[in-house]
């Protein structure tokens, strides 16, 4: 019998599509083939620069509905991006939003490489639509703060050290989601004083690495972050120093490209359900995805390259990644659409989101069939180096190849969740998942 409780009900007038139903019979059928062993449910320390970007909370509401259904365990986040603190408390309204409230949040770094002497800071522009929503917790809730009397804040190194120690000691190992600035996991492993210490950390706790970015592997065999991927533009450095280090050891990783995400774009209209389900989280999704890409659209309207957020990002790549403007329009350029007609025809890219997905661990994602990735038996014809290394890091979306997915499957994945994240009472949120010790069995046919 379906565990039907564990299925999202009506609300608002949001309902499961049939296809969307499938995907929670799908997940809750992983969940009780994992009985018994607990290492299959990947254990999940996220690193995200929340509030900047609308799909980084979208990415949050995806994993709070795995973690409801057992699927993964959520440990902990670190919010990081000048103004670390105020996105730590973002995310923690959030978390509350969504019934999460024993789930830890801490703030990180600015992001970006610490300034050299002379040389002003890099900054972050904080664009008008970040923080503006209703659940901002306030900046004194203990939570965020270091515990027992003390009134400092807790820090990401700080939190991600303890959750490193903890599963070297239990050996539970963790699975890291990466879905911003590298500079965080970065410091955590270069730390000249501690440097030793959290490089065997990182092999002893860590199993597996998700990553919203790019990388390649060389002809050697080398893991060789994409210098134009977003979130290694914040320090090259950082990003080139973290991939060798996490090859060096010998932790699996998968890196969700914007080519995949590209390839999934949602439509509107499931934002627009977000909202309608009146969830405070929800609502601001609907509203931010609208200014955003208007925001990012008359940026890339830019007449001068050097004004743009990228020279290449202009127009018409605008038009051809996040909107169908092109399924019906094959006008020159001074007849492209002007600043708010864009709306009519965007598309939602949830970059993180798709790496959120991918920490389900493989026996989900096999069974969801989201993945269209070459076949293992072509490695045999690489040089060795070459071989182990792509079959330990994995690249889902190949610009020009393959997107790595299986678009309409991920499309009603995304949206499954997404929708059924904020249909689920928020009570619900930290009950123990189907088939633990109170569900002893429960099964499904």
């Amino acid at each position: 019998m379906i565990l039907e409780e564990w299925i999202p009900k009506e609300v608002n007038g949001v309902r499961l599509t049939d296809q969307e139903r499938k995907i929670y019979e799908t997940l809750l059928k992983v969940a009780e083939a994992r009985q018994g062993d607990v290492s299959l449910r990947p254990r999940v320390v996220v690193i995200t620069d929340l509030a900047k970007d609308y799909d980084d909370l979208a990415a949050m509401v995806v994993l709070k509905e795995l973690h409801r259904l057992g699927i993964i365990e959520l440990l902990g986040f670190i919010a990081n991006l000048e103004p670390a603190s105020r996105r730590a408390q973002f995310g923690r309204g959030a978390l509350d939003q969504l019934g999460l409230k024993s789930i830890r949040i801490a703030e990180g770094t600015s992001g970006f490489p610490d300034p050299e002497d002379g040389k002003p800071n890099r900054r972050h522009k904080v664009e008008t639509y970040e923080f503006d929503c209703p659940f901002m917790a306030r900046e004194e809730d203990p939570r965020l703060l270091k515990g027992g009397n003390s009134e400092e804040r807790l820090m990401g190194q700080e939190l991600l050290e303890e959750l490193c120690e903890s599963a070297q000691k239990t050996g539970q190992k963790l699975t890291l989601l990466l879905i911003s600035s590298l500079e965080d996991i970065h410091k955590f492993s270069a730390v000249p004083r501690l440097s030793r210490k959290h490089k065997k950390l990182l092999r002893n706790s860590i199993s597996n690495i998700v990553l919203q970015g790019g990388y390649q592997i060389s002809p050697e065999g080398k893991v060789l972050p994409i210098d134009s991927a977003n979130n290694n533009r914040y320090d090259p450095t950082a990003a080139r120093e973290f991939h060798t280090r996490m090859q060096d050891a010998e932790i699996n990783s998968t890196v969700y490209t914007k080519t995949a995400a590209i390839a999934a774009t949602l439509d509107p209209e499931v934002f627009a359900q977000l909202a309608q389900t009146r969830n405070h989280v929800g609502e601001h999704l609907w509203k931010v995805q609208k200014s955003q890409d208007l925001a990012f659209y008359r940026n890339a309207s830019e007449l001068e390259p050097e004004k743009r957020f990228r020279a290449d990002l202009d127009q018409a790549n605008f038009l051809r990644t996040r909107t169908n403007w092109f399924d019906n329009h094959t006008t020159p350029p001074d007849k492209f659409p002007d600043g708010e007609e864009i709306s009519n025809f965007t598309r939602v890219v949830v970059y993180d989101a798709l790496a959120a997905v991918g920490v389900s661990g493989d026996d989900a994602l096999a069974a969801l069939g989201v993945l269209d990735l070459p076949p293992m038996d072509e490695l045999l014809r690489e040089r060795t180096e070459v071989r182990v290394a792509k079959e330990r890091h994995k690249i889902v979306g190949v610009e020009g190849v393959s997107s790595g997915i299986h678009a309409r499957r991920m499309v009603t994945v995304l949206s499954a969740l997404l929708k059924g994240s904020l249909m689920s009472p928020p009570s619900l949120s930290e009950q123990p998942p189907p088939f633990s010790a109170s569900f002893h069995g429960a099964s499904i046919t």
